[in-house]
């Protein structure tokens, strides 16, 4: 700046242009809007006197004067200080803070909730939940037994069904056919499988007519 421009210079503008360089303006209006719409809530009356401190710079227009400095900060107090501020008529901002604090300290302190001891179950609730637990394990069982596959289920690698809380014995695998079947296997043999006489095959066995007869009759 040439010398003329440095002695025309004025505190204000020496300001305004310091803010527009480390300042933004946009951060300058969103703390601007902080201060409107700045209460005292849950905060202390010294947080609250602190936190309009720091956000009144940004609105000085609003604050220039003490009269004004206390009447934002007597609207921003809760319900029940500003009625005790308000019975006392004009006061400056320094007596507006002493009184907010004179009246928090006489008020009652907020209770905090005590966490309530939770009841213990019932004998009835105890035996509902029993039994559902027994339900859902019940299912559980027989969903896993629904998803065997046929040739595991064949070769006996899998655990037979749970019915009335005992498991049933599977028929075991023969190692020379690779079937399941109790006694003496009868592969590579010409007697019949089904009742083990000679000359004929299980299909063509005589007890086949025999039960189809006691079934008739």
């Amino acid at each position: 700046m040439s010398r003329e421009q440095l002695d025309a210079l004025t505190w204000e503008d020496f300001k305004e242009q310091l803010y527009d360089k480390y300042i933004l303006r946009s951060y300058r209006k969103a703390k601007e809007a902080e201060f409107y719409n700045l209460k005292q809530g849950r905060m202390t009356v010294t947080e609250y006197d602190r936190a309009l401190c720091d956000v009144s710079r940004y609105a000085p227009e609003q604050v220039n004067t003490d009269e004004k400095m206390a009447e934002k900060f007597c609207a921003g107090l809760r319900h029940e200080k500003r009625i005790a501020l308000a019975c006392r008529g004009r006061l400056s901002y320094a007596e507006s803070l002493s009184r907010a604090l004179d009246v928090e300290e006489a008020m009652p302190r907020e209770r905090t909730t005590t966490p309530t001891t939770p009841t213990p179950p019932t004998p009835q609730q105890n035996f509902r939940e029993k039994r559902k637990w027994d339900g859902n394990r019940e299912s559980l069982d027989n969903k896993r037994f629904q998803g065997t596959p046929n040739s595991a289920r064949g070769k006996g690698k899998q655990a037979t069904p749970y019915q009335g809380g005992e498991y049933r014995q599977r028929t075991p695998p023969c190692a020379k056919c690779q079937k399941n079947h109790w006694g003496e296997c009868r592969i590579e043999t010409n007697v019949c499988y089904k009742c083990g006489g000679d000359g004929h095959f299980a299909k063509e066995c005589p007890s086949n007519n025999h039960a189809g007869y006691e079934e008739a009759t």
